[in-house]
């Protein structure tokens, strides 16, 4: 198959040319997508003969934890010497996404932002934003075609993880026939697609399904049936031993239901209300998101509240996606 470049993406490949040091860093709660492209992009720059920093703040969820190279990754462990000439965000759409990386940017020379996100700021001495790709790992893909490197398998492997979580197996609407090339690029550098299907899509821990029966209970139909709501509180977690890593793909769950438009999941953390926020298309969840502080894509987005009162939250979102349901009358 013919690689192709992509004339938009030198600007970030002479970035990553130039660099010597890098800490490379994807967003807070990593999904397939961020935390994939964050090993693939540490195993690339490392066989370029680059010192890498690879960070996360948080632990992905069990269903990630056979990605090659997760244990090289630094989680909520920031680096003792701050000495990096270039800093890669991946899939996080402001400064804060990922952590506070305040000290960092003091000092880096280059910062390099690769996003998909509509909401995404260019805050990066090189940026690269485009909302119409169906994950990160769909422009990193191209990235590697617009350096000439080819993935190794387990690079592959990470990249085809984003890509695939993130268009739910090319069943979502942003799937388009650059997804397809990009999966069949991936699968040609060999995507172990046997183990990553098995382990992210028909694979679940007790913990997990203990966890979604529960939130299934708790789900409340309003709006006529057009909102979909389920909250989750510390009391939840702590009742099946679970904790919010285990609440993966329970959003998604309610927009089966034919009437539904939006599905709403919030969770009680320690010190701030998460929300996820899903729709069927017609009600843009992004532009509600911003509402808050958060954002991402017209059919999948999310925000958080710090210290905040989640049933004040629930009711001022709630409000929100009411007006939003209104405009369609």
């Amino acid at each position: 198959m013919k690689k192709i470049s992509n004339p938009a993406l030198k600007p970030i490949a002479q970035a990553l040319k130039k660099g010597k040091k890098f800490f490379i860093a994807g967003h807070q709660n990593p999904d397939g997508d961020s935390i994939g492209c964050t090993l693939a992009m540490a195993s690339m720059l490392k066989r370029m003969g680059r010192e890498v920093y690879p960070y996360s703040k948080d632990l992905p969820g069990d269903d990630l934890k056979f990605l090659p190279g997760l244990s090289d990754i630094h989680f909520d462990e920031m680096p003792a010497k701050n000495d990096f000439d270039t800093l890669l965000f991946l899939e996080c759409s402001d400064k804060k996404r990922g952590g506070d990386f305040e000290e960092l940017f003091k000092t880096a020379k280059y910062v390099i932002n690769i996003d998909h996100h509509k909401t995404s700021e260019n805050y990066g001495t090189a940026n690269y934003v485009n909302p119409q790709a169906s994950s990160t790992a769909e422009i990193i893909t191209q990235l590697f075609e617009t350096m000439g490197i080819v993935p190794t398998p387990d690079e592959a492997t990470c990249i085809y993880t984003g890509l695939v979580t993130d268009t739910a197996r090319f069943l979502h609407s942003n799937t388009s026939p650059e997804s397809l090339r990009v999966g069949s690029v991936l699968l040609s550098a060999g995507a172990d697609i046997q183990t990553l299907n098995t382990i992210l899509f028909n694979t679940k821990s007790y913990k997990e399904l203990k966890l979604l029966g529960r939130a299934l209970e708790k789900l409340n139909l309003i709006c006529g049936g057009k909102i979909a709501e389920i909250t989750l509180v510390g009391e939840d977690f702590k009742a099946l031993n679970t904790d919010p890593a285990h609440t993966q793909g329970i959003v998604s769950q309610p927009v089966m239901i034919p009437e539904v438009e939006v599905s709403v999941l919030l969770r009680q953390e320690p010190d701030k209300v998460s929300v996820n926020l899903r729709s069927k298309g017609k009600i843009d969840v992004s532009a509600v998101a911003q509402q808050f502080g958060g954002g991402g894509h017209a059919r999948a987005a999310g925000f958080k509240i710090m210290n905040g009162e989640i049933e004040t939250v629930k009711e001022n979102l709630v409000a929100a996606l009411k007006a939003e349901l209104a405009k369609l009358k």
